[in-house]
């Protein structure tokens, strides 16, 4: 549906103000409160100064050419200095933004491919087993799947000054896809880099901010546990579990992490959650069948339109996650987005629907494990049917 708002938006702007335009250059945002619409753009604001117009007036002009022509929009709002809010109907919405994860076009970018680097720096390259170093190997790891998902082309780049591997560290590395290895100080240059601490003096060129990865508390019940090793944590949690964690929070901040405490398994039991019903209910005889069978007014929990709603910011997640160079800005999408389903699963018995609801509600939650399954895969984390 954004990208519909983009398409319709980029038109009305031309017919308005003969302006090119993609759409890339217009901003489409959800607004937290649902006042202000399903959806939000400040295009008006941004360009009036360019076509010499007051933003609440061309933002009117956008208004009069886009009412009358899109029968899915219920209302469109324009406030000063040139914010336009977008109200929808809400039986088009909803269908548009399931057809959309169904179709696949919630992943879809129109990127133009580029190159970009992204570089974790250590001295020696065992030096990866460093607890505070590996979070922030795993942040450039994250952020550069993230990079290639989106449509850039990532090099993701170990850079050492001194080349002095075992045959662990090798093993380690062996879990990562395409990570190179460089010497080369000269790889730094236009490079997004990582590094555990502030004065890596045998490098120079690193940006200090956004370099500086913060440390690593290990806490069991809630007791800081001191001489804790990386493969000491490995052992006790799982390799997973630990890529997660280290990622769940800004680099820029320490983070804690519990050992009781299963974080990963908070996005990936409601995939299996899901996965199962739909398994049990097919073998029964209940099929969800097709998405345009989705009857809107069968949706009348506010948490389905809540759910629905968060699954129309993947993209944004991603985006945000670029532009902060933050891989947690998607895992914090991610934990919201599985929050409301817990929300929904705790408040509904399914055998307790009538068949009508019961496929709706199915729908629209195998389309939120279809959105779960890209998340999972972007931090390579498994899928489980069953847990």
């Amino acid at each position: 549906m954004k990208q519909k708002l983009k398409s319709i938006l980029i038109q009305a702007v031309k017919e308005a103000v003969d302006i090119s335009l993609n759409t890339e250059d217009i901003d489409i945002n959800i607004p937290k409160n649902r006042e202000y619409g399903d959806f939000s753009s400040n295009i008006a604001m941004k360009l009036a100064k360019r076509v010499n117009m007051k933003g609440y007036e061309l933002g009117d002009d956008i208004k009069n050419r886009l009412l009358p022509k899109y029968s899915f929009i219920k209302n469109i709002e324009v406030m000063d200095p040139g914010f336009i809010n977008f109200y929808l109907k809400e039986e088009n919405m909803i269908k548009e933004n399931l057809i959309s994860v169904e179709n696949g076009d919630f992943k879809r970018f129109n990127n133009t491919k580029k190159d970009i680097k992204l570089i974790m720096v250590t001295d020696r390259i065992r030096d990866i087993w460093d607890i505070q170093n590996f979070r922030g190997f795993m942040n450039m790891y994250y952020l550069g799947n993230i990079y290639n998902f989106v449509g850039y082309k990532a090099r993701k780049i170990l850079m050492v000054k001194d080349y002095d591997s075992d045959i662990n560290t090798r093993y380690l590395l062996s879990n990562f896809k395409d990570v190179e290895i460089s010497l080369n100080e000269r790889e730094l240059s236009e490079g997004i880099t990582f590094s555990a601490s502030p004065y890596q003096g045998v490098f120079r060129g690193i940006d200090k901010d956004r370099s500086i990865i913060e440390g690593v508390r290990i806490l069991k019940n809630g007791f800081v546990i001191d001489k804790i090793t990386l493969t000491d944590l490995i052992e006790e949690i799982g390799f997973h579990r630990i890529k997660y964690t280290l990622c769940n929070k800004a680099i820029a901040n320490e983070i804690n992490m519990e050992l009781t405490t299963d974080y990963l398994r908070y996005i990936q039991y409601p995939y299996n959650r899901i996965s199962s019903v739909i398994s049990t209910l097919k073998k029964e005889g209940i099929d969800i069948g097709n998405i345009e069978n989705i009857k809107k007014e069968l949706l009348d929990n506010p948490l389905e339109e809540k759910i629905i709603k968060k699954m129309t910011g993947f993209k944004d997640a991603l985006i945000d996650s670029i532009n902060q160079n933050q891989p947690y800005r998607l895992i914090k999408y991610a934990n919201e987005l599985c929050q409301i389903f817990y929300e929904i699963n705790s408040t509904i018995v399914f055998r307790q629907l009538n068949r009508e609801k019961l496929m709706t509600l199915l729908k629209l939650l195998d389309s939120f494990k279809i959105i779960l399954k890209e998340i999972l895969g972007i931090l390579e984390l498994p899928l489980y049917e069953k847990m």
